[in-house]
């Protein structure tokens, strides 16, 4: 996966996180319940009580394809100074089948690039359930985790710690973290693909500074390292070269490496202002350039919207072509990824929010209850768009 996406340039480190790319069109909607507190943060001062939360999410495209998620998360204080958090997610992704006349052209280009088993299967629905499971153990300033995910053809597993320290009368603070995650791969049998069973390894390394410049004011700055090895191309994706369809081949290492720096200002009309910028570059030939903004504002008691910018540039791998003329591609390498191509893209957002408990605050039922509303508009150098429309109700007990 390269720095580019519906959501730029990224070095994350967490295995198999992904998200289908959105199809071209007009709406994505969501629809989230959260019950207790959703994703607790685990604090020294936040032990003394345990706490857990539910959502579901559920996402259709323009293009028909489906996510539906049920995530679960738990914080359990083991002893004053010991915390365990547990993450898990269940998420079914169903891909259409194609809707074209068996070898026609309109078929077989759907196919051909298309991130599933590609044989006959093709004319029918897809359907892959991710189940996922994260620990967390935390005492003090540091905290150890394991990450478990299994597919029917891939099982991914990583081990991180962390730590940080305060500094300059806690007026600074450092943060450095490593881990180390190896994954599996089994294409399935009936898959039209020349990649058997395969394996790949991250090692992954960062260094994070975040200084306290004024009471109104934050900067934080960082690094991430990122070494890959192992199967990195999706093995069910083919690529036109040389007159004829061949499996998809990128190189087995990759080196990664980003920058950023991030800006909060708290601004006295009770509205704040963040400003991010990312540099990313890979030993694949991919360079990319990240910017953001995002202004959030109360529009009264218990009620306010946020407005968000986002521009992203990268440049081509070196062994990206958009035609290759021969089936060895370029020293071997042959890619149907449009990540792996040229990229320039821009997104506009918007959201509200509401918290109908201080709304209505003499209403004991509605006192329970937030909603928000997320629209995103996306469109890049690909003559790709989309809108993205995200609703969410949080139901607290």
């Amino acid at each position: 996966m390269s720095g580019a996406d519906l959501h730029g340039a990224s070095c994350a480190v967490a295995p198999r996180a992904r998200r289908p790319r959105v199809a071209p069109g007009w709406i994505v909607v969501g629809l989230a319940l959260a019950a207790g507190v959703a994703r607790p943060a685990l604090a020294e001062d936040a032990l003394e009580d345990a706490a857990s939360g539910s959502m579901v999410r559920y996402f259709i495209d323009s293009g028909h394809v489906t996510v539906r998620s049920f995530v679960n998360d738990a914080t359990v204080a083991l002893r004053k100074d010991l915390g365990l958090t547990l993450h898990w997610n269940n998420e079914k992704v169903t891909v259409p089948a194609i809707q074209a006349p068996v070898g026609s052209r309109e078929a077989i280009d759907a196919i051909t690039t298309a991130s599933r088993p590609i044989s006959n299967d093709a004319y029918r629905d897809f359907v892959k359930v991710r189940n996922e499971l994260q620990a967390g153990l935390a005492r003090g300033p540091a905290t150890v985790d394991y990450y478990y995910s299994t597919e029917s053809d891939y099982l991914a597993q990583q081990v991180g710690a962390h730590y940080n320290h305060d500094l300059a009368g806690r007026q600074l603070n450092l943060a450095v973290g490593t881990s180390y995650g190896w994954d599996a791969v089994e294409p399935l049998a009936d898959s039209d693909t020349q990649t058997g069973p395969d394996t790949r390894t991250t090692l992954h390394g960062n260094v994070v500074a975040t200084s306290i410049l004024t009471p109104s004011s934050i900067v934080r700055f960082g690094v991430e390292l990122n070494e890959v090895q192992g199967l990195q191309h999706n093995p069910y994706r083919h690529v036109y070269a040389g007159g004829t369809s061949v499996a998809e081949r990128h190189p087995d290492h990759r080196q990664r490496a980003d920058a950023f720096m991030k800006f909060n200002q708290y601004l006295p009309n009770r509205s704040s202002l963040k400003l991010n910028y990312r540099f990313y570059r890979d030993d694949w030939g991919i360079v990319s350039h990240e910017v953001g903004t995002r202004l959030a504002q109360y529009l009264t008691r218990g009620f306010y919207a946020q407005y968000q910018y986002r521009w992203y540039a990268q440049t081509a791998a070196d062994f990206y072509r958009p035609e290759y003329e021969t089936a060895s591609g370029v020293e071997g390498y042959l890619t149907g990824d449009y990540r792996m191509g040229p990229l320039s893209s821009h997104l506009f957002g918007v959201s509200l929010a509401a918290d109908l408990g201080v709304l209505t605050p003499d209403t004991p039922l509605w006192r329970r209850f937030g909603i928000t509303l997320d629209y995103e508009r996306y469109f890049n150098s690909n003559n790709y768009s989309a809108d993205i429309l995200e609703t969410g109700v949080e139901l607290r007990f």
